[in-house]
């Protein structure tokens, strides 16, 4: 075949013999006036101007960092360099095989290098941004003879427009396979594209938050007042002065479109629930806060004491809080919620890693199918595997007659939510990722597979990148769930979202115990303000259910808390703050754990013999 590129070169009509975008390439070269002979060796940027290239292609780059070790991953082989390039076809990122990337480099094929059809003549990056289509460049394929040891494949990255904006690029030596590495080409640019419309979606929410605030602002102070199909029905003259307008001008018209946000305010109590429309018009509905006043106390206070008002809406889903982290992670979860995307929670145990999930999915297309959540912890290795995928009958001793559906079955056109799966035996990690890349699933001792249609969502509370590193985890396991990462927030790092949490707490309590609603004294949140909480809002959860039950009268006192509770941390110099939240950490375990050294190493995620050394180091009386 390499005749052909000869015989082009020599000026014959090979038009017939050669893939039609090769060809029209190959006319384009000799237009540009590439030298076929000798790779250019100009166009390659000092590292000042790679920088400022790089900074300046941000979004993309951050788009595809979690894709670009993912396709290195399934080419299944170390011979290859994964490359993303700008739309001006400059290279701003690679990875891969370190030798194969030394030999590519001898052609500039690296970081910094342009590489345009006007400069390198027929590759795949230049040809597939020209051409705007997935294609593949085999050795004598390209226009200069010094590549043709490449064999080459690339998608282009578009916009929602379909413009070409970047491209991925995978590059080795000759490959028989070329149609399976061009798809894995074009998923990762898939993948890339989801991400930057995520990073899209998270610029208009925050634009759309900015509305919210203003709006709840002035129907707080009682300034505006909104219908339930979010019409202003009035506003007063000092409303007006603040917006700009006249009352006249207002009255009548949607919220959204005063506010330049999405329409569809909707007022309910002292509660604010927004609605927006992504671009397909789905709506997207958040439960962003409820509305505290400019002091921090809670909206219908009475005298000093907190009185708890009935409009918190009472679902085991809703998240709560009005602090920028919580905000942050409403908004991404709302984004993401949209996407097909695998995601991992990440947070420390009690942050609320399944409200998040359940979230995702009640805003999800998949909403009205089921959510399905398995705590990967709780179960014995021996019965993960059944847990999840089921076993029919006579499977195993004890298997129950007629056999039994696993999770990922019930969870069929739903969502099935993994916690804590870092303790997931690595055998049934591969029984997943099989699952994952397969779509289908069997049960334990069944030869016949089921297709599935299922989106996973996982979490947990240890570092799986350390797991990874040390054989505990499987590196294609763990970049097939964490095409989109959620971070949650500690407690201690959204403390304002305590006055929110407490009388929303005390409600679900007086409800549980069949009680009348508790006051709280403010003196309380001195107390819980000061504190670390190193069980997050699980501990907090658990410290007001304790107060409600104990409380001796209609209103919660200081005299309430419980004993660890009862003197506000106070800041001195004596023990460094790490060894106070440390010994918290391990007095809550070891609160929860009833003394037992073993379970509370457990919860707090380190070895016995380190619980011991930490208890000896910090005095800790057992």
């Amino acid at each position: 075949m390499n005749n052909h590129w000869k015989r082009f070169i020599n000026g014959e009509n090979v038009e017939a013999e050669v893939t039609p975008s090769i060809y029209r390439s190959w006319q384009r070269s000799i237009e540009y006036q590439v030298n076929h002979a000798l790779i250019s060796n100009t166009d390659s940027l000092s590292a000042p101007l790679l920088s400022e290239r790089r900074d300046a292609q941000e979004a993309l780059i951050r788009a595809g960092e979690p894709v670009l070790p993912y396709v290195f991953s399934l080419l299944g082989s170390t011979d290859y360099t994964i490359l993303l390039g700008d739309n001006d076809g400059y290279i701003i990122e690679a990875i891969g095989d370190v030798p194969f990337m030394s030999k590519a480099q001898k052609v500039n094929l690296s970081t910094g290098s342009d590489w345009r059809e006007e400069i390198r003549g027929t590759n795949a990056i230049g040809t597939s941004l020209r051409e705007n289509a997935p294609i593949s460049v085999f050795g004598w394929e390209h226009f200069v003879q010094d590549n043709h040891f490449l064999a080459c494949w690339a998608a282009p990255i578009q916009n929602s427009q379909g413009a070409p904006i970047g491209v991925l690029d995978i590059s080795g030596e000759a490959s028989p396979d070329r149609q399976k590495i061009l798809t894995i080409a074009m998923m990762g640019a898939n993948m890339i594209e989801k991400n930057l419309r995520l990073f899209e979606l998270e610029d208009q929410l925050k634009f759309y938050q900015e509305g919210f605030k203003l709006a709840s602002s002035l129907v707080r102070q009682g300034f505006l007042a909104i219908d339930r199909d979010g019409i202003v029905t009035n506003i007063n003259s000092l409303g007006a002065a603040l917006l700009g307008r006249r009352a006249e001008d207002v009255i009548g018209q949607l919220a959204g479109d005063i506010f330049s946000s999405p329409k569809g305010w909707m007022l309910s109590g002292q509660s604010l629930d927004l609605r927006i429309k992504d671009p397909a018009g789905k709506a997207i509905s958040s439960h962003l806060t409820r509305v505290v006043d400019q002091a921090g106390q809670s909206l219908g206070a009475i005298g000093t004491v907190h009185q708890v008002t009935e409009d918190i809406p009472m679902t085991s889903t809703l998240w709560i809080g009005h602090s920028p982290a919580t905000l942050r992670t409403l908004e991404r979860a709302s984004k993401v919620a949209m996407t097909h995307s695998s995601v991992l929670i990440h947070g420390e145990s009690g942050t609320g890693k399944e409200i998040i999930a359940r979230t995702i999915h009640q805003l999800s297309p998949r909403s009205e199918g089921p959510f399905v959540a398995l705590n990967c912890a709780s179960l014995s290795p021996s019965l993960v595997e059944s847990e999840l995928f089921g076993y029919v009958e006579g499977a195993f001793t004890g298997a129950r007659r007629g056999g039994k559906p696993g999770k990922f079955e019930l969870a069929n056109k739903g969502t099935i939510f993994l916690d804590e799966i870092g303790d997931m035996p690595i055998n049934v990690q591969i029984a997943l990722l099989r699952v994952l890349q397969e779509k289908e699933v069997s049960r334990v001792g069944d030869t016949k597979a089921l297709k599935i249609d299922v989106r996973i969502l996982a979490a947990s509370h240890k570092d799986l990148s350390v797991l990874v590193a040390t054989d505990k985890f499987r590196l294609d396991l763990f970049y097939r769930l964490k095409v989109v990462t959620l971070e949650l927030p500690p407690l201690r790092e959204r403390t304002e979202d305590i006055h929110d949490l407490v009388p929303y707490f005390i409600r679900k309590a007086c409800a549980s115990f069949g009680s009348p609603i508790l006051g709280i004294q403010p003196e309380v949140y001195d107390h819980l303000l000061t504190q670390p909480w190193p069980g997050n809002v699980r501990e907090l959860e658990n410290c007001i259910e304790s107060m409600v039950a104990l409380a001796e009268g209609p209103v919660i006192t200081v005299a309430d808390l419980p004993a660890e509770f009862q003197q506000p941390t106070i800041k001195t110099e004596p023990e460094p703050l790490l060894n106070q939240q440390t010994k918290h950490a391990i007095l809550y375990a070891l609160t929860q754990t009833k003394g037992k050294i073993a379970p509370a190493a457990k919860l707090l995620g380190i070895g016995r013999n380190t619980l011991y050394r930490k208890i000896k180091d910090l005095d800790i009386k057992l």
